[in-house]
């Protein structure tokens, strides 16, 4: 399974405090960053290492490690600072002292306030300090900009013998393997040597690869129908320089008219001018990261499922069957998309509701509080939502019907409260179901209202019921409307059922939570969230 990266990021890693592992001098600190996700089966894999700082315990290393960040995975980094032994912190890590290592999700970095995380250095015994390291992580801003450009071409070489050039131009940037990846070529335009070609638009992601100071090739060629195009020229410049302004007329060179070259030509300097008519950047709108960054907090609620038609609970056969052996899916799809969203999440305090349940006190409630305080149904962390739900499996008769409303529309309650906040937040709400909903009608209706206010709806189907019905709320293929004609205003569920992924419950999580970032951005954007 693949997945398009919420953003590409840059780490910038610093520490403080180092302890010293030399005798008569401080350490030549070095970081090397591990990470473990999806992508690399679950498996911790070098992604990048800074380079060695000399004599200090307080390295603030310059080189950055680059990383595509996954909203809906859990990325785990772990940061490891060796005191270096060798030349620029090369070979084998036996040659080096360790100094002490840290471990934390992507998520977690990325959402500390304004990007900025820190953690205690733990040696080998994970008791001892052995320093603080500081990690910051920025967006690489290209990746949702786009620039457009306008050239033309002056005096350009006559490359046909019985006419004028066909010009074209072509643009590349340098790969990693020190080869050129062409990213767009212009039209061609036919028997002339002062081409002025259609102003066109890229974005910068794809024009320098998310590095504005990667170098990119521009190259003009004179078109030939059998695919065999002549080189008339070429020169160089970066994003950079072209944003800045700096430079607007580019030689063009071809290599072998230049002295030793095989057509070398006395007094040659070029083989015409590219001239840039215009450039001008669009700035993209304002990211997932940015929002972060600007104090947005994903507060997580969650909506069980207690009906009838999960099954006796005392029976090993019922969908709330609690084994001492593993999760049932119930808690499976708490703790697999738990895990991703409580990172961002500053109090880790998660409401958790149980809807279609009769109470101790004989009443059927479809939005309790599985805490067994109704005026208080926050529990701390993932762990507490599974103990309130092991706790109301005991309590609560299971009764029915499966009415998802009641729920949504408290959670709508909660996102209305949240407006008087310091810090926005937008709500991410979990149901977890076994069967087909009761009021489908104001199921619609409740998420309407909910699509004008800082929600999403996850929806997880347990058990082997038919839950075709459930697409019709995930509005893919067109806006959803309740029976009164009201619209919903986006696009605010996801539904996913459990069983396709019971195999890896990290793609569970990556599938129900991939449209979030989408979501909170869209809201952002026609609400003014967080001017």
């Amino acid at each position: 399974m693949s997945y398009v990266p919420q953003a590409k990021i840059i780490l910038r890693i610093s520490c403080k405090d180092l302890i010293r592992k030399d005798v008569l001098s401080k350490s030549d600190p070095m970081c090397i960053v591990y990470m473990s996700s999806l992508q690399s089966n679950n498996q911790f894999v070098e992604i990048g290492r800074t380079e060695r700082i000399k004599n200090t315990e307080d390295p603030e290393f310059v080189t950055p490690i680059n990383v595509n960040y996954f909203f809906e995975e859990v990325q785990q980094l772990r940061l490891t600072v060796y005191d270096s032994d060798a030349n620029q912190g090369g070979g084998s890590l036996q040659q080096h002292d360790f100094i002490g290592e840290c471990e934390a999700t992507l998520g977690e970095v990325v959402g500390a306030g304004g990007g900025h995380f820190s953690k205690p250095l733990l040696q080998k015994e994970g008791k001892k300090k052995g320093g603080i390291i500081n990690v910051e992580a920025n967006e690489v801003k290209e990746s949702n900009s786009s620039i457009t450009l306008h050239f033309a071409g002056k005096h350009l070489d006559k490359k046909d013998f019985f006419g004028k050039s066909d010009p074209y131009l072509e643009i590349s940037y340098e790969n990693s393997v020190g080869g050129w990846s062409v990213v767009h070529k212009t039209e061609v335009i036919k028997k002339t040597l002062d081409p002025t070609w259609k102003p066109f638009t890229v974005p910068i992601m794809h024009l320098c690869n998310g590095d504005p100071g990667r170098k990119l090739k521009f190259a003009v060629f004179d078109w030939d129908s059998d695919g065999s195009h002549d080189l008339i020229g070429i020169d160089f410049t970066t994003i950079n320089e072209l944003k800045a302004g700096s430079k607007t007329e580019f030689d063009l060179i071809n290599k072998k008219k230049l002295p030793g070259g095989v057509k070398e030509k006395k007094g040659y300097k070029n083989s015409g001018v590219l001239h840039l008519i215009n450039c001008s950047v669009t700035e993209g709108k304002k990211s997932f990261m940015d929002l972060l960054h600007e104090g947005l907090q994903l507060n997580f609620t969650v909506g069980i499922d207690f009906t009838q038609s999960n099954g006796d609970p005392r029976q090993p056969t019922s969908l709330h069957f609690i084994s001492p052996y593993q999760p049932n899916e119930y808690v499976a799809a708490i703790q697999s998309v738990g895990a991703v969203i409580r990172d961002y999440d500053s109090d880790k305090l998660f409401p958790a509701l149980g809807f279609g349940g009769k109470l101790p006190n004989g009443t059927v409630s479809h939005a309790f509080s599985m805490t067994g305080d109704e005026t208080n149904p926050y529990c701390h962390g993932i762990e507490g939502i599974v103990a309130a739900y092991h706790k109301s499996i005991q309590t609560v008769q299971l009764w029915g019907p499966t009415n998802f409303a009641p729920i949504i529309t408290q959670t709508c309650g909660f996102a209305d409260a949240a407006k008087q906040n310091a810090h926005p937040s937008y709500f991410v709400l979990l149901i977890i179901t076994d069967g087909v909903i009761t009021d489908m009608a104001a199921t619609k209706t409740a998420i309407c209202k909910a699509s004008e206010l800082p929600i999403s709806l996850i929806i997880i189907g347990v058990g082997g019921a038919d839950f075709s019905g459930m697409h019709t709320l995930d509005a893919d293929q067109g806006a959803l409307r309740d029976n009164m004609g009201n619209v919903a205003a986006r696009d605010v569920v996801q539904f996913v059922q459990f069983r396709e992924h019971s195999h890896n419950h990290a793609q569970l999580a990556a599938e129900v939570l991939k449209e979030i970032p989408q979501q909170v951005q869209e809201y952002a954007e026609k609400h003014n969230f967080l001017k």
